[in-house]
């Protein structure tokens, strides 16, 4: 065995004039990485075939069936109702091919080589995700979302009300001069309450207006049926519609949603008046032909993931993290788990099937730890850190920011009973200020009458009328509405710098001039300050970042972010956002971002920048057009 022959075929990370891209600073350091190379045959290829039916069949399935029939004449294939994958040259080109669908109608199948794949190739990538996702099957596995995890070694936190399903997060893709697995471990997270016990709390809270803030707290959420062990995101919600009403069956039989559940699964379900959920088809279902609406009964679909009030319960989350967070040496042993999990008879025969194999052991490589860099403040502000921990978060007690900026006119608003605990907090950032070079005027204190977000809302445009330079905010706690109720008016509506507390971190006097240090540090910057700098050697360098952001409710709506650096220590920024309708990760509404960017630089600096960097989200080669 070998690695791939089209090695002088990947696509280059080195320029032409470099001999090496090993650097020469740090300490030398042995590291195994979680991944696994794929090691096929030599002279291993691989052909991308077009099949065409007369008369013409749409449904995906049919057209592999059809295919499918001739298998013995076929060599080791993989077709997605359209493109077929071989490994070996078929002898005719195109060779023409007939079956007979169950009504008696005789398809004709023409298969015409398209090409040569070549590692460049996305298609190429394609396939081996296609071969890898067979493999994952053989491991008897359970494909949630787009990742597999064992429902047989369940994790259950039952004081939590809460499941751990281990899994893993798997990819495959060309690196350097060799294909490559990705592999990490990944756990999933599922509720023991149902999607009909969730809104009977939600009801309990909001009886006035609860069918608005059911959606409010369902709509986009993911629900697993237990029943199937599948997913589907709640899109809707049919109030008018009940598990009593009938629905037309495959065969044109009329049932109960009561029948159906008990004939098919053995569900008894217990109320008869519940609403039911709407899941609109996937893109894969709509494929397969399935266009039709998902009716699902609340009362047989569990909750994935955590809510705000689950992940701000410590003991929870210190009971998951238990589970989920893993040093190296056990996350070693569960990837080389993986690999032998590989070993199973159905994964073996899926790889013999195409002469390829997954290498047992991880791959290693030689690193570097690069040495500590100084990080420096205004005057002699100067401080370095331990390579173990990279913390130097003890040089606050007597630190010079690069730069400040007077805070003379600040308002600080809290709930009912916090006053003593947001006046302590305060007399801390007051005491600490000037240690970190800052001068802070007295703020105008405010107190709302309740803890409703709508009084915070009502309060907050009071405020905003005497124009403050900053608003603090003290809110009851994380659990509520409270956050983006006021971030909604601090950065949308009336836009001005704004520091959010919660009463439950100033309730705890111990460690409190600690918050206050790093409170202050982000006040500041977020009021154009520069807490500190580092040396960096390029000049005359601007970098760019972008990123999108993609509603999970209304799926057509993207909203594309981009921020570039301003100055040569790159603690200057401008930023500009843009929307978009499709659910792109490159959009063309980036270039006039990129240019007011650049406009920007040279007002700035005096000249363009001679090296623009940009950084950006992970886009799959299938994307880029």
């Amino acid at each position: 065995s070998t690695l791939f022959p089209y090695t002088t075929l990947f696509r280059s990370t080195r320029p032409n004039d470099m001999e090496s891209k090993v650097g020469k600073g740090g300490k030398p350091i042995q590291l195994t990485s979680n991944y696994f190379e794929l090691i096929t045959k030599t002279g291993w290829r691989l052909y991308k075939y077009r099949v065409d039916m007369a008369p013409e069949v749409d449904h995906t399935g049919t057209r592999k069936a059809l295919l499918y029939t001739h298998k013995a004449a076929l060599p080791a294939a993989c077709f997605d109702g359209t493109l077929m994958y071989t490994k070996d040259r078929l002898a005719q080109d195109p060779m023409v091919l007939q079956s007979t669908m169950r009504e008696g109608t005789v398809v004709t199948l023409s298969i015409r080589l398209v090409e040569e794949l070549l590692p460049t190739d996305w298609h190429y990538t394609q396939f081996f995700s296609i071969v890898l996702r067979k493999c994952m099957e053989g491991m008897q596995m359970q494909l949630i979302g787009r990742n597999y995890y064992d429902p047989k070694a369940t994790v259950q936190l039952k004081q939590h009300k809460l499941e751990l399903w281990p899994g893993y997060v798997t990819s495959i893709r060309q690196h350097e001069n060799s294909m490559m697995l990705c592999c990490e471990i990944s756990h999933k997270v599922l509720r023991m309450d149902t999607v009909l016990e969730q809104i009977a709390v939600i009801t309990s809270r909001n009886k006035t207006n609860y069918r608005a803030a059911v959606e409010k707290e369902l709509l986009g959420q993911v629900v697993m049926t237990r029943y199937n062990n599948a997913t589907y995101r709640i899109d809707d919600i049919a109030w008018d519609q009940h598990p009593t009403d009938t629905f037309e069956g495959r065969k044109g039989n009329k049932m109960t949603f009561i029948e159906y559940y008990q004939n098919k699964y053995q569900k008894t379900i217990k109320d008869g008046k519940q609403p039911l959920l709407v899941s609109k088809p996937t893109l894969k279902n709509l494929r397969a032909g399935g266009d039709s609406l998902i009716l699902l009964l609340p009362e047989l679909c569990n909750m994935t993931g955590m809510n705000d009030d689950q992940r701000a319960d410590f003991n929870l989350m210190k009971a998951v993290g238990e589970h989920t967070r893993q040093d190296p040496e056990k996350r070693t042993r569960e990837l080389n788990r993986f690999a032998q999990r590989l070993k199973n008879p159905g994964s073996t025969a899926e790889l013999d099937r195409w002469d390829m194999k997954f290498a047992e052991a991880l791959s290693s490589f030689r690193a570097r730890i690069l040495d500590p860099e100084n990080i420096l403040g205004a005057g002699s502000s100067k401080q370095t850190y331990s390579s173990d921990n990279a913390d130097w978060s003890a040089a606050f007690r007597s630190w010079k920011q690069t730069s400040v900026v007077k805070v003379t006119k600040w308002v600080v608003l809290h709930p009912p009973r916090t006053g003593d605990q947001t006046k302590e907090f305060i007399a801390c950032c007051k005491k600490i200020g000037p240690s970190l070079g800052m001068q802070m005027s007295a703020p105008k204190v405010f107190e709302t009458v309740d803890q409703r977000p709508s009084t915070y809302v009502q309060d907050l445009n009071k405020v905003m009328e005497s124009q403050p330079q900053l608003v603090m905010i003290v809110i009851p706690n994380n659990k509520g509405d409270h956050y983006a109720a006021v971030k909604q008016i601090c950065c949308l509506e009336k836009p001005v710098p704004s520091q959010v507390m919660t009463a439950t971190v100033l309730g705890k006097p111990k460690g409190l001039m600690s918050v206050a240090t790093k409170v202050l540090v982000q006040m500041n910057c977020k009021l154009g300050g520069e807490p500190w700098t580092v040396d960096i050697p390029l000049k005359n360098t601007m970098v760019l970042g972008y990123d999108t952001y993609h509603d999970s409710l209304h799926k057509d709506k993207s909203v594309g972010a981009l921020v570039a650096s301003l100055n040569k220590t790159f603690t200057k920024f401008i930023s500009s956002v843009e929307f978009h309708s499709n659910q792109s990760e490159l959009t063309d509404k980036m270039t006039p971002g990129i240019a007011k960017a650049l406009r920007k630089y040279k007002e700035v600096n005096g000249c363009f920048p001679d090296r623009v960097m940009m950084y950006r989200d992970g886009v799959g080669d299938g994307q880029i057009q």
